[in-house]
């Protein structure tokens, strides 16, 4: 069960956090200090209080034997569990009057019983709920009792493995009781938030029922984060004035820390919220200034759109960016001015390449080679050096055999005038690279060359295709501009050398 009430409360699932004063032992044995506890914890904006209902003779034997003195690393160390039990334990005789307190000032009492008789006597009180603290999470036929009379069950899991966790379950839901919550506990006085553990709050929520924080740190920091991992119900000790003393005083929190936590607690979930997408009301304003494309300049009718052309910018009153790659390569309809969003009816088609691809063969051995060692060729290549006939043999034989390549003849009217190669650099990216044959050079073939590797790249099965130019080649960076190509940057590691791609894949 993901939720049920306490009393009048829901608790878990999409109600509020569920959030509880623990008196334990901060009223000094003064029932004056107790009343004006619960008066404060609903100033301070609690939903319910909690006590400790059991004597020093229900918890432990009345002996300073070694077993039964202390040794914990705090206040406590050194006292006999009898003594300290005697100290902290709220007269049974005062429940009734604190519980009518609390209702009257719409707050909701129930407490911890340590053994059976304190089960009987709250159930004779009528308490909303059963708390079951760690140290006895351990006690099966405590925990069935508790669990038979029916009412929601609040389970402290410090200490506890995981076995232990689901003996307990299993005994609260073979008495038929499914209304269960899991309270996140370490059980160090005072806790240290490095112990907390929180991301426990996904195996707890496994177990299928409300999750929430029993919290001994000493501020309010891990019940807040709590909030965020998905407590529905947070226990925090509460004190009216820590230099009062009392057994617990030292980890508790005064009334101005705890409305402070329930005002973080509170605004932890107003920030949580539903599950929502898209602009809120407050960022409508925002949306004004997301990316769009504009004219980044002036540009003739009929010219071809480069990333020069057009630009991904604040606002957002042109094409969302997603059109960019659709968008460059195409030609301008209109004259367009600088700083105009555009707008689709801008746009026409591309130029249709002049060129046609054919896949290279062992006849273009001759062919490639001086193509490959053409002067100008090396001069612009990011490696210049000439390469021999057995090299280029070699190199010819692996790209012909090669699933990571692709290597191209172009022709225009059935004459060669250039390659292209497509090298597969991961899933759906591959490097082209193209040369324009010397005596084809001047004639613009270069853009038509990367216009036509296209069709054959969404062929084999491309998304996006990249490039590596020499900055200084200026020829090369302007043909691959007009064939669409954006995102020019110095590469991260080649000194003198650009990188840009091109998506030919609309975005999903």
């Amino acid at each position: 069960m993901k939720s049920f009430k306490i009393g009048h409360l829901d608790v878990g699932q999409d109600a509020p956090v569920f959030v509880i004063a623990e008196l334990s032992a901060n009223h000094g044995q003064r029932k004056d200090i107790a009343l004006a506890t619960i008066e404060a914890a609903a100033r301070a904006g609690a939903n319910a209080i909690k006590l400790q209902t059991y004597t020093p003779d229900t918890l432990t034997l009345a002996s300073s034997a070694p077993h039964f003195v202390v040794k914990t690393n705090n206040v406590w160390a050194g006292r006999t569990l009898h003594d300290l039990y005697r100290e902290a334990m709220t007269p049974w005789e005062w429940h009734a009057e604190l519980k009518a307190c609390a209702e009257s000032l719409g707050l909701l009492l129930f407490s911890t019983p340590f053994d059976p008789t304190a089960v009987e006597f709250l159930e004779g009180l009528d308490v909303p709920a059963h708390k079951v603290a760690s140290f006895e999470l351990n006690d099966l036929p405590l925990v069935e009792r508790m669990a038979r009379t029916g009412k929601p069950m609040i389970m402290s899991t410090g200490m506890a493995t995981l076995g232990d966790i689901e003996a307990a379950i299993a005994v609260c839901r073979g008495a038929g009781n499914e209304q269960i919550a899991l309270l996140r506990c370490v059980s160090c006085y005072p806790a240290k938030p490095e112990s907390m553990a929180l991301s426990s709050f996904g195996v707890l929520a496994g177990f299928g029922t409300v999750v929430g924080l029993s919290d001994h740190t000493r501020d309010a920091t891990v019940a807040i984060a709590s909030v965020a991992l998905g407590a529905k119900l947070i226990e925090k000790h509460f004190i009216v004035d820590r230099s009062v003393g009392g057994p617990d005083s030292f980890f508790s929190l005064e009334p101005s820390e705890f409305r402070a936590m329930v005002g973080a607690v509170r605004d932890a979930e107003k920030a949580l919220g539903k599950p929502r997408f898209g602009p809120s009301p407050d960022e409508l304003a925002s949306t004004a200034f997301r990316r769009s494309l504009f004219v980044a300049r002036d540009v003739p009718a009929g010219t071809v759109l480069t990333c020069d052309d057009v630009r991904s910018v604040r606002p957002s009153a042109g094409l969302a960016p997603r059109y960019m790659p659709a968008i460059l390569g195409r030609v301008a309809t209109v004259a367009l001015t600088a700083a105009t969003p555009l707008a689709w009816d801008m746009v026409g088609a591309a130029p249709a390449p002049r060129v046609s691809l054919r896949a290279a063969n062992g006849d273009d051995s001759e062919r490639l080679l001086g193509w490959r060692n053409d002067p100008e060729t090396r001069a612009m290549s990011l490696t210049n050096e000439v390469i021999g006939l057995d090299q280029h043999a070699v190199w010819l034989h692996q790209s012909l055999l090669s699933e990571a390549r692709r290597l191209t003849i172009a022709e225009a009217g059935g004459a060669p005038v250039g390659t292209v190669r497509l090298d597969r650099h991961s899933h759906g990216e591959w490097e082209v690279s193209l040369t324009v044959a010397p005596e084809a050079r001047g004639q613009g073939y270069a853009p038509d060359l990367l216009r036509a590797a296209e069709a054959l790249a969404r062929e084999i099965g491309a998304v996006r295709l990249v490039a590596v130019i020499k900055a200084e080649n200026e020829a090369s960076v302007r043909a691959f501009k007009r064939a669409g190509y954006y995102g020019f940057a110095a590469h991260a590691k080649s000194p003198g050398v650009l990188a840009c791609e091109r998506r030919i894949v609309d975005y999903a």
